[in-house]
């Protein structure tokens, strides 16, 4: 895009007066990405505590959405798994929520530590995300084992058992990855846990 065709050239200014971020700015990419008018408010000081907490909890209870959703259809396709089988296809079902929670954390959650970062330093947050993402991994799929060998042995039907057993896993990796994210991934400028 020519600096003629965003606005920095002609003069032109947004309805509050300001001139229209610069192509390849992190202002541009966040507009890009469809940031809201009040995380622009937002851009230059941190997130509150309680709402950083807040946004984190949507974006766990939509990866939850996701994390079940295709844990359930590969439960599906291999009727009565055990605990190991189970532990795989959590780990896989974990793996497909883990891009669902990068994009939207990356950019909402903490998307006012991303604005003020770097290429180089947002490159680094990737790799912290993997991982972060491999330790979900590895820790959901430890505690699915777990769970689904200790419920094994109650008289629950065995589709309890498996969902009951992702949903314990789901807790503990969930919050996990919160103190993972705040802490290592993400971090930056800090704020209060």
């Amino acid at each position: 895009m020519s600096a003629a065709r965003s606005g920095t050239a002609t003069g032109e200014r947004t309805r509050d007066g300001r001139r229209p971020p610069e192509q390849g700015s992190p202002e541009r990419e966040s507009q890009a990405w469809g940031s809201h008018p009040a995380d622009e408010r937002e851009r230059g000081r941190s997130v509150p505590p309680a709402r950083r907490v807040g946004r984190f909890g949507v974006v766990a209870g939509l990866n939850a959405v996701v994390d079940l959703g295709v844990f359930a259809a590969l439960v599906a396709l291999r009727p009565s798994p055990g605990p190991q089988e189970l532990a795989v296809l959590s780990a896989v079902a974990v793996v497909a929520a883990l891009v669902h929670s990068y994009v939207w954390n990356s950019r909402w959650t903490f998307g006012d530590r991303r604005a003020r970062s770097s290429l180089r330093a947002r490159r680094a947050q990737r790799v912290r995300f993997a991982v972060q993402g491999a330790v979900n991994v590895a820790l959901g799929a430890g505690v699915v084992w777990a769970a689904a060998t200790v419920l094994d042995a109650t008289t629950l039907p065995a589709g309890a058992t498996d969902l009951l057993a992702k949903l314990v896993s789901m807790a503990v990796a969930s919050t996990a990855s919160y103190l993972l994210m705040h802490h290592l991934v993400f971090r930056g400028h800090r704020d209060p846990v």
